[in-house]
């Protein structure tokens, strides 16, 4: 199985942020001093996101291969200024003009890159699958204590 750079990125970004994504979940309740970092962390990986998005397109893979990342590249920017740059609260209490755009561009962005794993191979979607899981074990776990 040949491997091509953009799907290895891919691989590392899906993997990475659902791994990230759960450990902010329980760092809402746990670890409150690391969830900056790991938001941050999570932003970063905007930057392989988007060499993904840029050798798709210039491979010329079909749009879901450049798209789906570029939706979460959106998101990475809106977490950097809302979240990280200008600190605003949107989750408790609720501000749905920022929180729906804020999940929306999330879980398309890494839904559908996730969706794609499914194409580089069966290995790699059950395992995007399990930390998929894991990041809502995650997030149930921050809704039992009040903090999703």
């Amino acid at each position: 199985m040949d491997l091509s750079l953009s799907d290895l990125l891919l691989l590392f970004v899906v993997y990475a942020t659902n791994i990230l994504t759960f450990f902010i979940f329980v760092s809402r309740v746990k670890w409150l001093d690391a969830e900056r970092n790991l938001s941050i962390t999570t932003v970063i990986l905007a930057i392989p996101t988007a060499v993904v998005a840029s050798l798709n397109m210039t491979a010329e893979r079909e749009w879901p291969y450049w798209v789906m990342p570029l939706v979460f590249v959106a998101w990475a920017i809106l977490d950097l200024v809302v979240d990280i740059v200008r600190k605003q609260e949107f989750r408790q209490p609720r501000n749905n003009k920022i929180l729906v755009p804020f999940l929306l561009l999330f879980y398309v962005g890494l839904g559908g890159m996730g969706a794609l794993t499914w194409k580089i191979g069966l290995i790699f979607w059950v395992v995007t699958a399990a930390t998929f899981a894991l990041q809502f074990a995650g997030m149930a776990y921050a809704f039992r204590h009040g903090k999703a």
